[in-house]
């Protein structure tokens, strides 16, 4: 532990990370060891993830209904080991988040839970800090996570942590989370397209704007919460400290991946007309009437360090990582065939 003023910085943590296998886990684990520090990663799955040599794997699950996953994390604790901080990756029901922070709470400095934006009401059209209202489960004791649920169980998850923890808890509300590795293939959607396809639609001008947080920037954040102590809630959203358009967002990318993709305009109306929706057919894209998803402030956590590479860093990396993998079939927006002919309707009209 270093002083630096009235900050004190924490050098060769002892880290403990529940998920961390893939995206941005997997980004806090690589730059946490990078780092120096010890890490150790409960995951689930037998097969071995592939993580930095010296990373300890603790191979169960979490529930304690289901798995012995915390019953290791016991064992540790009771034969003495202590953590500086534990980063909670993949807390989504709040009797599962109960458990780990019952079994922690005495055993860790800081606890740490990755949350989400979707915890916030969205009702109005304005920008959003962390004081802004939380959206509601009409059934509190669901743990069925889906698009309806997602959001309000994370809130119940959220007031767990402070309830268990108190002034412990560190928790980061990240947007879309976007680079190599990405399960959703929402960001790496636009980055297929703009690299390999001859043409595309994109809604015309006024087309909103975009947020999405490079799981780089959002692990290194993080990292720097435990190391320099940051404690409180953090809107870690991105690409830029100001809100950016998605057609700038768009142009950007068309540059920086050198693209000879030609750009359709269509409007919202005629767009849906070919059964183009926005967020499922063009990921990342939010109707008129959604807009204030993407107004979520950062300046909390730009002031505590959060740091931002530029889009197009991320969109050459994502690229570069998909190209890598063998661009298998996407799991999001709309298949590249119904994406051709979109643009040939469009051309003939």
């Amino acid at each position: 532990m270093h002083q630096m003023g009235a900050e004190v910085v924490c050098w060769g943590m002892n880290i403990l990370v529940l998920g961390g296998t893939q995206f941005s886990g997997r980004a806090f684990v690589e730059q946490a060891s990078e780092a120096g520090h010890e890490v150790t990663v409960l995951h689930r799955s037998k097969k071995d993830p592939g993580l930095p040599t010296g990373v300890r794997r603790l191979v169960g699950d979490r529930d304690p209904d289901i798995g012995d996953g915390l019953d290791q994390i016991g064992a540790l604790i009771d034969d003495g080991e202590r953590f500086d901080a534990v980063v909670d990756m993949c807390g989504y029901v709040p009797r599962v988040v109960r458990a780990s922070c019952e079994l922690l709470k005495d055993a860790v400095g800081m606890y740490l839970f990755v949350s989400t934006i979707s915890v916030y009401s969205h009702e109005n059209d304005v920008a959003l800090d962390e004081d802004a209202p939380l959206c509601k489960l009409d059934d509190p004791t669901v743990e069925v996570v889906d698009g309806a649920t997602y959001g309000g169980l994370k809130v119940l998850c959220e007031r767990v942590v402070d309830e268990v923890m108190g002034d412990k808890a560190c928790t980061v509300r990240p947007c879309v989370i976007a680079g190599a590795n990405d399960p959703t293939d929402r960001f790496t959607w636009w980055t297929r397209v703009l690299g390999n396809e001859e043409a595309m639609v994109v809604p015309s001008q006024p087309a909103g704007l975009i947020a999405f947080i490079d799981a780089r920037d959002l692990a290194g954040f993080m990292l720097r919460c435990a190391e320099h102590g940051n404690f409180g809630v953090f809107n870690v959203v991105g690409p830029e400290p100001e809100f950016i358009g998605i057609r700038e967002f768009i142009d950007r990318a068309h540059k920086a991946l050198d693209s000879q993709a030609e750009m359709i305009e269509c409007d919202q109306d005629r767009l849906g007309g070919f059964g183009v929706e926005p967020w499922k057919s063009l990921p990342l894209w939010l109707g008129e009437e959604s807009q204030s998803r993407h107004r979520v402030l950062n300046g909390r956590a730009i002031a505590a360090g959060l740091t931002l590479r530029s889009l197009e860093d991320t969109v050459i990396n994502t690229r570069a990582w998909d190209v890598a993998r063998g661009e298998p079939e996407l799991t999001a927006g709309m298949k590249m065939e119904q994406l051709r002919e979109v643009v040939g309707v469009v051309r003939s009209q």
